[in-house]
């Protein structure tokens, strides 16, 4: 995977000034211990899985993304290290109330910190039938944020939800 990244990288020197970024993320964004995800959601849901892929999708004509499953410390280039930090997804779909999801994450360039962010998202019931696919709807929503963020990354940024506390 390190060397489709470095690919992608000359392969933006090469086009001039208009080079798209090249972005490192895991293809999975880890739970935190602490997140309050119930082992059902970590095992059915596939929530993990799905933000770095929404995210890719997303951020297309932003930045390219390449998603490895390799270790990311030691990865050239910007690097966007993310974390799922809190889950309140009770089983019963919309019938149990609304899902909430914050991920937390941070763009690093060759090993610093130039960006952070907090994006937190709730799905309320609606035409969606299960927990899951409620969660689906979570991740694509921060996959949008997150692309949208990444066109002008700040220190200390809240996004989605978060914006409005």
């Amino acid at each position: 995977m390190r060397f489709a990244a470095l690919v992608l990288t000359m392969l933006a020197m090469a086009s001039g000034a208009d080079a798209k970024d090249v972005i490192t993320i895991s293809k999975f964004t880890p739970f935190a211990e602490d997140s309050g995800a119930t082992d059902a959601v970590k095992e059915e849901c596939k929530f993990e899985e799905r933000v770095p892929k929404y995210l890719q999708s997303e951020a297309k004509k932003i930045a390219d993304i390449v998603l490895t499953d390799e270790p990311l410390d030691g990865v050239e280039g910007k690097v966007l290290y993310m974390e799922i930090t809190h889950v309140f997804a009770q089983g019963g779909g919309g019938w149990s109330g609304g899902k909430n999801v914050e991920v937390e994450g941070e763009l690093r360039e060759n090993g610093e910190v130039i960006a952070s962010f907090t994006v937190d998202r709730t799905a309320i019931f609606g035409m969606t039938p299960g927990t899951c696919s409620m969660l689906k709807r979570v991740a694509k929503k921060i996959g949008e944020d997150l692309a949208e963020w990444l066109e002008a990354p700040e220190m200390n940024s809240m996004l989605g939800d978060a914006a409005a506390d």
